[in-house]
Parts: C-alpha cells; structure tokens; sequence
C-alpha cells in the first residue's frame, strides 16, 4: 500500500485522550510531539492527523482523511456524508432545548413564532424546528449559549449536555431532547472501498479493544 491511512483525532477537550486510548487498545500508539499536526503511529500504515473535533467531519466528508473519530453531533451539524463505522460509546451527552426556568413555554408546541433561539448548532437547530413546523430566528453563538436568554438575546437555547449541571446553574429547564450522541468513528465512502481489508481489520481490533 503506498499511502498511509489518515486517522484524525480530536487535537484536546474532553475526548482526546480515550479517542488516543481506543487507538492504542487497537494496537495504533500515536506518537504525539507537542504541536504536531501530523504524527506517526506504531503501526507504519496509519498517521494521525491532529484537528478541532468541529472540523474533523469536514475533513473526513472532502477526504483530506480516511477517518475521523468526533462526536455524532458534529458530524449531523456539519452535515458529513460520511459512514459511521464505529460508535465508541464515550462522550456521551445530549442535544436539548432549554428555555428559562420561569418561561412559560413548558414545551416546543408552545413556542411562538419568529422566537430567538441562541445555539452553537445552527443547522441541527434549524432541521428541527422545521420538522416541528415551527419558524424560529437561530442565532449562532459559540459556547455561550446558557448566557442568551439571562441577557435578553434569545428565548430558547439549544446545546449539548451531558449532566444537566450547567443548564440547572443557569436556571434553565429542559423542555425537548433532539437526539442523544456519544463518539463515533467516522469513514470516508471512497477510502473505505480503496482501503477497505485494512478499515475492517481496524474495526475488529478497536471493538475487541472496546470489549477488554
């Protein structure tokens, strides 16, 4: 095989490291230097590729890698055509609507039109509405959504959480959940027929590496 496959990890937050975990139960240690983009492994027919988790569904969908390893959510809000391989089953968080703890919505059938609704997941959150019938202004906001309806520019949020606890520290209540995600292992469609002996390989030693 002349080229290597080209596996993206999530360069840091919370699943980096049992995204690098997964890999080396699989038998594929990443041998990581500090403010390496791209990094050999143990197992010469695999490089890593060091990227934001929010791009990696990109990467994988153009095919400037073979494989990705992000959240679900990502990869439905970047709109990947992308096969999801594998689910990991770490990383495990919910995407919610949330309103103020006082608001007198209590559910999505009660939201009225033209509603501000303040989200880091503009496209997942329009694809909703939608589908509920419901026009709503989406207003894109990074990571600060809790802060939205304290300051009066939107009604509604919609984020991902795992626990709760933040939502509940910004007396916000949850009134509907679009979809549960965890990690998956994303593929590109032509890289799994041209390398798709050395995928399913891979596949069988990360599930067998899952299941120690």
């Amino acid at each position: 095989m002349k080229n290597k496959i080209r596996i993206a990890i999530p360069n840091k937050g919370r699943i980096k490291q049992p995204s690098m975990d997964a890999l080396a139960s699989a038998g594929i240690t990443v041998l990581e230097e500090e403010r390496t983009y791209v990094s050999k492994t143990s197992d010469p027919r695999y490089e890593a590729i060091f990227a934001r988790a929010n791009d990696i569904p990109v990467y994988v969908h153009y095919g400037a890698v073979d494989l990705g390893i992000t959240g679900h959510d990502l990869i439905q809000e970047r709109g990947a055509d992308a096969l999801e391989l594998l689910d990991f089953g770490f990383g495990k968080a919910t995407m919610v609507i949330a309103v103020p703890e006082a608001s007198t919505i209590t559910s999505v059938d009660d939201v009225p039109a033209l509603t501000r609704v303040a989200t880091e997941f503009p496209n997942i959150t329009k694809k909703y509405f939608e589908s509920m019938g419901k026009q709503v202004e989406v207003l894109e906001v990074n990571g600060t959504a809790e802060l939205a309806p304290k300051l009066g520019l939107a009604q509604i949020i919609v984020d991902i959480t795992s626990t709760g606890e933040t939502l509940r520290k910004n007396k916000l209540r949850i009134i509907d959940n679009i979809f549960d995600t965890t990690t998956r292992l994303a593929c590109n469609k032509i890289a799994y027929r041209t390398y798709e002996n050395e995928i399913t390989e891979l596949l069988d030693r990360l599930r067998g590496g899952l299941e120690q």
